[in-house]
């Protein structure tokens, strides 16, 4: 028989040994799935593509069934990697930091995991500092800020000061709409129709109850295309406005680099055989390509 002062320690060791575990769980749970390079994603089958569920023309539902450009761009990628794809869309959080927390590193609070792949990312220096527990990169696409008009009521190459008496539709509380209400110190005002839904936006210009629609380039174009609608989209001077233009690229996860490398050259692939191309025009958007490096 061992002595007790034996026999208590053991209990003390054991005490720690399952007091590690638990500590161990809890924080596997809180930092979401561990990563998954190159060679593990290969080996399950399966690549995790995460979206945004209100993002179109880029990812959203149409009657429970994921659709967007970066839901045909993530089946094409797991293609070239001889894999399937996962596609998992999920709401916009409060900042872009908070998205790239929950879908990235660390999984959401209210459960779920993380992807291996999250898409439409701006590709941003000060984002990236921000968030060392992910990499950037792999841009795809460059948003741009335009305008839709009805040349006979704006003509064909307007400025923005035809706004004083045309009116101007924009989504609320964008890029577009602070630079509008800010124009010239507000002389527009009175002339900026908002709404919340683009497809309102869109609804609005079909029936010419607005001269022109702002807005990011890709979404207007997708909203006209289904109202079919067939107009010039013009980038009159834009002086003042936060950003004109941005890219949309990829995060995954610090530790999974060697992923990141096989995206990007099953990105370079798809974008050389014209198919990123066809799938933007699928959604009536033009593709625009990010630009070379300077």
């Amino acid at each position: 028989m061992r002595p007790a002062s034996a026999a208590l320690q053991n209990k003390h060791v054991d005490f720690l040994r399952r007091g590690a575990a638990i500590i161990a769980a809890l924080c596997s749970l809180a930092t979401g799935s561990l990563a998954r390079p190159l060679d593990e994603v290969v080996a399950s089958g399966t690549l995790r593509v995460i979206s945004y569920s209100d993002n179109a023309p880029f990812s959203f539902e149409d009657q429970g069934a994921a659709r967007g450009i970066d839901v045909d761009l993530g089946h094409a990628i797991a293609r070239e990697l001889g894999i399937k794809a996962e596609i998992v869309l999920r709401m916009q959080g409060e900042e872009v930091d908070d998205d790239i927390r929950a879908n990235v590193w660390r999984g959401p609070l209210t459960g779920g995991g993380t992807g291996d792949l999250m898409l439409s990312v701006p590709i941003d220096r000060a984002l990236s500092l921000r968030n060392p527990e992910a990499v950037f990169g792999n841009a795809y696409f460059q948003e741009r800020i335009a305008v839709a008009i009805h040349p006979d009521l704006t003509g064909p190459n307007p400025t923005f000061d035809v706004f004083k008496t045309q009116k101007i539709g924009v989504r609320l509380a964008t890029v577009s709409d602070y630079f509008l209400l800010s124009y010239q110190d507000g002389v527009l005002i009175n002339n900026v129709s908002h709404h919340v839904k683009p497809e309102a936006g869109a609804k609005e210009f079909a029936a010419k109850e607005i001269a022109a629609l702002m807005g990011v380039r890709s979404e207007l174009e997708m909203q006209l295309a289904r109202a079919g609608i067939d107009v010039p989209l013009v980038e009159p001077d834009m002086t003042g406005i936060v950003r004109r233009d941005w890219l949309l690229g990829m995060a995954w996860k610090e530790n999974s680099r060697d992923l990141g490398y096989a995206v990007q050259a099953a990105v370079e692939k798809i974008r050389a055989s014209g198919e990123l191309e066809r799938i933007c025009r699928t959604y009536g958007v033009t593709y625009m390509p990010p630009p070379p490096p300077k």
